[in-house]
């Protein structure tokens, strides 16, 4: 029979664990998928600090492959993405870094990984984009380097041809870029994977810059029937109205 004190130890401990939120205790690298992919399409700030919260908890435990470390760089980036779009350049430019730490991390345990390349070149690709002329450079050259390697791996990866792409649409004319190369980076990415919304988002782009304004909104239309809650294919569209 036990005695009163050890009554009071037990119910004090089962009142302390019914406390602590159960999630703390079972928190897995699906929950940060889920809350990653709910929150990155929509750029859903909550969802994002979540999912940023249960990666991170992750890359601390075996992560021999490098999985945890590729999705928690993939969070960093939409938190950066978010930031950017708030116009906190300085917030993002944080988590891009950060990010850049993750990915390199994720590669170096899984170099084969076209996946893992082609996270470190979108993070080299929103660095060069949110820097000078210098940094532009810098990090335009490592974002190529990143996708090419992930093309070399898998020719098939759709990601890493719109990332090809876009290196293509934002480098100068004078120093190798071009808006018709990157259109049909951005095509084959169609080809590849007709869901791929950024392939469509980003032929929009191109075409919108070429002053192809139907062109344009019949791609960001795609863009949205593929993935209804791309809060970049939005934002595209909403710019499109606005100025035509």
């Amino acid at each position: 029979m036990w005695s009163r004190d050890a009554i009071c130890i037990v119910a004090v401990c089962a009142v302390a664990i019914d406390v602590v939120p159960r999630a703390v205790y079972c928190e897995t690298l699906e929950d940060g998928l889920a809350a990653l992919e709910s929150g990155y399409d929509s750029m859903a700030l909550p969802k994002l600090e979540e999912a940023v919260r249960i990666l991170r908890a992750q890359t601390a435990g075996p992560d021999p492959i490098g999985e945890a470390h590729y999705h928690l760089a993939r969070a960093l980036e939409g938190m950066a993405i978010y930031h950017v779009n708030a116009g906190r350049i300085d917030d993002a430019m944080g988590y891009l870094q950060q990010g850049v730490v993750e990915a390199k991390v994720a590669v170096e345990r899984n170099p084969s990984s076209s996946a893992f390349h082609t996270i470190l070149g979108s993070l080299y690709g929103e660095l060069a984009g949110q820097s000078g002329v210098v940094g532009k450079m810098r990090y335009g050259r490592l974002s190529v380097a990143a996708y090419n390697r992930a093309l070399e791996l898998d020719p098939r990866n759709a990601l890493a041809h719109v990332g090809a792409g876009i290196g293509k649409l934002e480098t100068p004319a004078m120093f190798g870029g071009s808006a018709v190369e990157a259109l049909e980076e951005f095509r084959k990415a169609q080809k590849l994977d007709p869901t791929c919304d950024e392939a469509w988002i980003w032929e929009g782009v191109t075409l919108r810059r070429q002053g192809s304004v139907e062109g344009a909104r019949q791609a960001f239309t795609k863009a949205l029937a593929v993935n209804p809650n791309s809060d970049h294919a939005h934002r595209e569209m909403a710019a499109l109205k606005e100025d035509f």
